[in-house]
């Protein structure tokens, strides 16, 4: 009973493997999609940005705020934002 459970579960699994591989195969540029919202054109499309270059850019708006609130002349190429980790902008 369990040989027979253990073959039909490796059968299965073969069956898994072999079809993800005919779908890599088949699709355009034969990659898996983009899952980074940096890299990825559709997600941005959609209006989603980079979680981690979202919160550099609050990060330097609140800095210019604070520059500005203390009198300091502030230079705005100092706060253009992205991150390094992806191309967001």
């Amino acid at each position: 009973m369990f040989l027979n459970l253990l073959i039909l579960s490796i059968i299965l699994l073969a069956f898994a493997f072999v079809g993800l591989g005919i779908n890599i195969l088949f699709k355009k540029n034969g990659k898996f999609p983009e899952k980074d919202v940096g890299h990825n054109p559709d997600m941005r499309k959609m209006g989603l940005s980079c979680a981690k270059g979202d919160a550099l850019k609050e990060f330097q708006m609140q800095k210019k705020i604070l520059a500005t609130k203390k009198g300091q002349l502030v230079n705005p190429s100092d706060f253009d934002g992205g991150c390094s980790g992806c191309s967001c902008s």
